[in-house]
């Protein structure tokens, strides 16, 4: 069962983040912060009340997926998360 998910190119995905900042008006660093931040909201629901006792690891690459993990990393330290970036 489950939902299935189409997968997009690393080309594909650039032409989609030039058209949500050309239609919508994020920049890239605006598009990071509020992909981290969600990112972030969605691990502390997913840990509920025990996320506190949790250790989360952010595997981290270096384009712009990379820069949305690092601020969900962020995000989770300023709750209290013990959190490790790779």
């Amino acid at each position: 069962n489950g939902v299935k998910v189409p997968s997009i190119t690393t080309a594909q995905m650039y032409d989609v983040d030039i058209m949500a900042m050309e239609k919508t008006g994020p920049d890239l660093l605006q598009m990071m912060e509020n992909a981290g931040r969600n990112m972030a909201e969605l691990v502390l629901t997913c840990l509920g009340e025990e996320y506190l006792k949790k250790t989360v690891l952010v595997a981290a690459g270096s384009g712009g997926n990379g820069g949305g993990g690092i601020c969900a990393a962020r995000h989770l330290a300023n709750h209290g998360v013990d959190v490790t970036v790779v």
